[in-house]
């Protein structure tokens, strides 16, 4: 191999080195949001979620109380709320799903035979528009990526990309990522933020900043990426493309066949969850903050913002609300 060519082999990896590293170093100082209005769409998506109830709109009201619970897991109005949603949005609300952000957000509802029967068709088709994933990239990137689920892969890339294409749960949109990524079999460092818009529900990525087992209960798979998915990614320069097939749709399709819906995404089935732009931005807000605050800032948060309420009981065994006095709590 001539020296010159062993030299630009040389300035590549060197280039990719220095994306990696200011990469790392973009998204360790970004700065998180502000704790005062992590705590304006707090006490918003409170007492929206308690008009969602009222509503019967259990599965918004659902997702607005998750968001609630990352930043307060024992917030008392979170709880009462919480307790009158039926028992399947409970699950929903506090326990993460194995199968990560590939189960559907759909509401479930009851449907008949013959209403199931007109789905058919249409449902099966979606699903087999659910097994792949394609996008293309453009922005200041370099690298590569391979795996076969995330506890099998390869990786090494950082860019600063807008991505175009269709992604897992029929989103035909856009995605803004950036991200500094290294990985061999189901181990490795991130820091990766990003957030993805389309046709279908808005995900969010927070920042991952250290060196982590990629599970499945991580919260870049359960927000954000599909753990059980065949994929991979390159980026060079200012251009870059991904492809996915998602495993767990696959067997969707098939279960599909037979009536048997375990992603929750069949129309037959289920209904969209709707949220506003304003809804948006106030989840999006805690459910970044709450990824993105380290234990020093989410302890200085819950300090200068006391959970609003607390519950104590009565000598009557009745349930009372009472408002902490100064901004002296203990953070949780």
């Amino acid at each position: 191999m001539s020296l010159e060519k062993k030299l630009s082999y040389f300035k590549i990896y060197f280039g990719m080195l220095i994306l990696f590293c200011l990469n790392v170093s973009v998204l360790n100082c970004a700065s998180a949001p502000a704790y005062k209005e992590v705590n304006e769409s707090v006490k918003y998506l409170l007492n929206d979620a308690e008009r969602l109830i009222q509503e019967k709109k259990y599965g918004e009201a659902s997702e607005s109380l998750r968001a609630v619970f990352r930043m307060y897991p024992e917030n008392a109005k979170a709880e009462i709320l919480w307790e009158k949603l039926p028992e399947v949005w409970q699950r929903r609300t506090k326990y993460d799903n194995a199968l990560g952000q590939g189960f559907s957000k759909r509401s479930p509802e009851e449907s008949g035979f013959f209403e199931r029967l007109a789905w058919y068709i249409p449902d099966r088709l979606l699903d087999l528009l659910d097994i792949f994933s394609l996008n293309i990239s453009v922005g200041p990137q370099i690298g590569v990526s391979s795996w076969n689920t995330r506890a099998i892969q390869t990786t090494l890339y950082a860019g600063r990309t807008v991505s175009f294409g269709w992604s897992q749960k029929r989103n035909l949109g856009i995605s803004e990522e950036s991200s500094a990524e290294y990985a061999f079999l189901g181990f490795g460092g991130a820091a990766i933020h990003g957030r993805r818009i389309g046709t279908g529900r808005r995900a969010y990525a927070g920042t991952w900043n250290g060196f982590f087992v990629h599970m499945p209960n991580n919260p870049l798979y359960i927000n954000y990426r599909d753990y059980w998915s065949n994929g991979g990614k390159v980026g060079f320069v200012l251009i870059g493309a991904e492809v996915e097939l998602h495993y767990t749709e696959i067997a969707d399709f098939f279960a599909g066949l037979f009536f048997v819906d375990f992603m929750g995404d069949d129309f037959a089935t289920t209904n969209s969850i709707h949220f506003n732009r304003e809804q948006e931005d106030h989840l999006y807000r805690v459910i970044n903050a709450a990824d993105r605050y380290n234990e020093k800032q989410i302890g200085e948060f819950r300090n200068a913002f006391p959970e609003p309420e607390k519950i104590i009981e009565t000598e009557n065994q009745d349930i009372q609300l009472i408002v902490p006095k100064g901004k002296n709590k203990k953070p949780n």
